[in-house]
């Protein structure tokens, strides 16, 4: 009969054992990954908010080119409109 309590005992001690190793390791793993998680996190948010600062200076270029655009338009329509009537070219 103390044969059987011994056995039992070590069983017992062995799975008591390794399941508290098991729970430790798996503790470590998951803080690593939520630590891991929030600094890929701060990376993406980093990364959206430089796209998001380089679309709005493409944006003020893009108003710019086209303010250019609208008056190289107008000077060119003036330009054709006096060649039309007869009148002498600016710089001509």
């Amino acid at each position: 009969m103390d044969y059987q309590v011994k056995e039992v005992l070590e069983m017992l001690i062995i799975t008591v054992g390794s399941l508290g190793a098991l729970w430790m390791i798996s503790r470590v793993f998951v803080a690593r990954r939520m630590h891991g998680g929030s600094r890929d996190l701060k990376q993406l948010t980093d990364s959206v908010d430089k796209l998001r600062e380089t679309v709005e200076g493409m944006r003020d270029e893009l108003g710019e080119v086209t303010e250019r655009l609208d008056f190289n338009e107008r000077v060119l329509a003036r330009m054709a409109e006096q060649a039309k009537e007869g009148r002498q070219l600016p710089g001509a």
